[in-house]
């Protein structure tokens, strides 16, 4: 620095220092650093990130250390756009949604590749998300009376969304959906080419009968969570159910 500095340049552009600052921040240790390069993360979304977090190693340390002390994600802007299904499901599983950009993704997926299984990409996580899975299928013989009432009510049900027996997707019953989480309590899997449900839901028509068509939702339309296009699928099903309850000439001009 002070070969850049003469009688009659008193000051110097950042390049002057970057590779000092740089070198600080990527050996630093204390408390305060770790914290403060972690939180920068969260500065991208507040508009106030400082500009060290531009330089690539700067900012992938800063996304390994938020990595290491909270439950965190790590999309692009663009992924988050494709895939809102995606971030609901990590948002309801307890992970923080980090926006990062393309280099920084690219950097992490390298990580990645390298061996570090535990970071959470939107690749890993759907990885993840899946092999959370485990099913445990309880055949319709072994069902108790009263859940096979339910469960007998399953063409009535597709039939009120205009769903044929013939047409419809098959349906599968299991005691266990995802390990350590209760919260689904079905899914359309497309491996299996079934809608399972889980047995719980079949303690009353209500449960299993919204259940059951909001898989057939997805089953038949291809709709995922949390788009436009998955509610309006739904807003129809309520519609048709309607009519079908109450008569379909019911209410219809003459």
């Amino acid at each position: 620095m002070k070969k850049r500095l003469n009688r009659e340049r008193l000051n110097v552009g950042r390049t002057t220092y970057a590779e000092r600052v740089k070198a600080i921040l990527r050996s630093a240790q204390s408390e305060t650093v770790t914290e403060a390069l972690a939180d920068q993360v969260a500065a991208r979304a507040r508009g106030n990130q400082c500009d060290e977090m531009q330089w690539i190693e700067i900012s992938q340390r800063a996304l390994n250390l938020l990595h290491a002390r909270s439950e965190v994600t790590y999309l692009t802007e663009e992924e988050m756009r494709l895939h809102p299904d995606v971030v609901d499901n990590m948002r309801q599983d307890g992970y923080e949604v980090v926006a990062v950009d393309d280099a920084q993704k690219a950097k992490l997926e390298r990580q990645v590749e390298e061996g570090d299984t535990e970071l959470r990409t939107l690749e890993g996580y759907l990885e993840q998300y899946n092999e959370s899975f485990r099913y445990e299928f309880v055949g319709v013989d072994d069902l108790a009376a009263h859940e096979r009432r339910v469960f007998d009510a399953t063409p009535v049900l597709m039939k009120l969304i205009g769903i044929e027996t013939d047409s419809s997707p098959e349906v599968l019953i299991s005691e266990t959906m995802r390990v350590g989480l209760d919260s689904t309590q079905g899914v359309w899997d497309s491996n299996l080419g079934a809608i399972v449900i889980k047995r719980d839901q079949l303690t009353s028509i209500e449960s299993y009968g919204g259940t059951l068509l909001h898989e057939a939702a997805h089953a038949t339309t291809g709709a995922v969570d949390a788009t436009r296009f998955f509610e309006s699928v739904l807003t129809k099903y309520l519609g048709m159910a309607a009519a079908a309850a109450l008569g379909e000439d019911h209410g219809r001009e003459d």
